[in-house]
C-alpha cells in the first residue's frame, strides 16, 4: 500500500544512484489488538507513505530506495477516524530511524516509541548517537510529555516554566549532536543533521559544519544547493549592508528599502498561513508601538500567493507598518535574494542600512531597540 504524495524528482541528495530493496520486519508484542503501522519519509521533494497491518503483533513492509533516508514509523488504530487533532499529533506512538537497503528489524513490547530498530550502517550510527544522548534525553522525555499535557490544557504558565527547565537540556542535545557530526563526517546521520540546520543559516556556525562533511555530501546536488545558500547567508550576515529591493504594497504602490534609509528598520519575512509568524506578531506590534516614533520602521515581506488572505491577516493582526509582496509565495524575489526558506525571519538595519541583528523574537526585538535607540 504505497502512495506517492507529491511527485517530484527522485534524484537523491548524492545524485542518481541504483535503487535497492529494503524490508522492514517488525514485531510489537503486547498489542491488545491489530494495528496499522505507517511508514513515511521524503526523498528530495517527494513524500512517500506505506503501511501494513499487524498480525499477532508482526508486520512487514517492503520497498526500494537509493540511499539512506530519515524515516518515521507510527502506530495508528484501525478504527481511527482520520481527523487531525493536536493531541493525536503530540502523543502519536512513533519513532524516527534511518531507512536503507537491506533488512531492518523492529522489536518492541507494547509500543513502537521504545522499540529497538536495527538496520544498516546509517541506523547503526543513529543508535550510537541516541545512546550518547540518552543521559540527557531520559531527562527530557518526562518533562516534554508533561509540557505537552499542560499545553493541551492551555496552562501557559506551566508550559513556560517547563520550557525554562528544558532549555539547558536542549542545549546539551545540540552540543552532543555537534560532537557527533564532527566525529562522523561520512555518516548519513551527520549529513541529515547538517541539512536540518540549513533552514536558517548562521554562516559562523554552519560553514565549518558543512565544510567538515565528506566530499560526497558537499558535492551532491543538495550539497551544492546548500553551498549556494551559504554564500547568500554570508552576504546577508550581521555587519553587511542589506541587499536593496523594491516591491509593491497592498495598493500596488512600489516601496524601496532605500526610501527608509536614516531609520532603524526591521525587515520582516512572514506569511498569513504561517502560524509561528502570526504568533509572533503581537510581540512585533508591541515593539512598534513603543519605538515607531523614535526613528524605527518595519517593512514586512509576505510570502503569500494570494492577496485576500494577506490583507486579511494584516487587518486581523492589526499590523500598522509597511507591507509588500510580489505574491509569488516561496519564490518571492526578496526572499530568494536573502536566502529565506523558512519563516518567520527578520533583520534589523541601522540608519545606514547595515544589518546589526537577525531573527529577534519575543522580547529580544524590544530589548535590542532599547539598546540602540537610547
Amino acid at each position: 500500500m504505497k502512495y506517492i504524495i507529491a511527485m517530484a524528482s527522485l534524484l537523491t541528495a548524492t545524485g542518481a544512484a541504483a535503487q535497492g530493496n529494503y524490508t522492514i520486519k517488525g514485531k510489537i508484542s503486547g498489542l491488545d489488538k491489530e494495528t496499522k503501522v505507517m511508514l513515511s519519509y521524503r526523498v528530495d521533494k517527494t513524500s512517500v507513505e506505506d503501511s501494513a497491518i499487524t498480525k499477532n503483533g508482526a508486520f512487514e513492509i517492503t520497498g526500494t530506495i537509493s540511499e539512506p533516508v530519515n524515516a518515521t514509523l507510527k502506530l495508528k488504530a484501525l478504527d481511527d477516524d482520520g481527523i487531525f487533532t493536536i493531541e493525536k499529533m503530540l502523543f502519536a506512538d512513533k519513532q524516527e530511524f534511518f531507512l536503507e537497503k537491506g533488512t531492518i528489524t523492529v522489536n518492541g513490547n507494547g509500543d513502537l516509541h521504545h522499540a529497538v530498530i536495527k538496520g544498516g550502517a546509517a541506523q547503526t550510527d543513529n543508535l550510537l548517537l541516541q545512546q550518547q544522548l540518552k543521559p540527557v534525553t531520559d531527562q527530557l522525555e518526562p518533562l516534554t510529555t508533561f509540557m505537552m499535557k499542560q499545553y493541551l490544557q492551555k496552562n501557559n504558565t506551566a508550559v513556560d516554566s517547563i520550557r525554562k527547565i528544558c532549555k539547558p537540556l536542549y542545549q546539551k542535545v545540540e552540543e552532543g549532536e555537534l560532537v557527533f557530526i564532527k566525529a562522523h563526517p561520512a555518516s548519513f546521520v551527520s549529513w541529515h543533521m547538517v541539512k536540518e540546520r540549513s533552514s536558517i543559516i548562521n554562516p559562523d556556525t554552519f560553514e565549518p559544519l558543512f565544510n567538515g562533511l565528506d566530499a560526497r555530501f558537499r558535492n551532491s546536488v543538495k550539497g551544492k544547493e546548500l553551498a549556494a545558500k551559504l554564500e547568500v547567508a554570508k552576504k546577508t550576515a550581521i555587519g553587511h549592508a542589506a541587499l536593496p529591493f523594491t516591491q509593491a504594497d497592498t495598493t500596488g504602490q512600489a516601496i524601496a528599502l532605500s526610501s527608509l534609509k536614516g531609520k532603524y528598520v526591521l525587515v520582516d519575512f512572514w506569511a498569513s498561513w504561517c502560524g509561528p509568524c502570526r504568533a509572533e506578531n503581537p510581540n512585533v506590534r508591541k515593539a512598534y508601538a513603543q519605538y515607531h516614533d523614535k526613528n524605527f520602521e518595519i517593512i514586512a515581506i509576505s510570502l503569500d500567493e494570494k492577496k485576500a488572505p494577506w490583507i486579511k491577516a494584516i487587518n486581523d493582526d492589526q499590523l500598522p507598518w509597511l507591507h509588500v509582496s510580489d505574491l509569488k509565495g516561496w519564490n518571492n524575489e526578496v526572499a530568494k535574494a536573502y536566502g529565506v526558506t523558512a519563516v518567520p525571519q527578520n533583520l534589523l538595519l541601522d540608519p545606514n542600512g547595515v544589518i546589526i541583528a537577525k531573527n529577534l523574537r519575543g522580547d529580544k526585538l524590544a530589548a535590542k531597540l532599547a539598546e540602540v535607540l537610547k
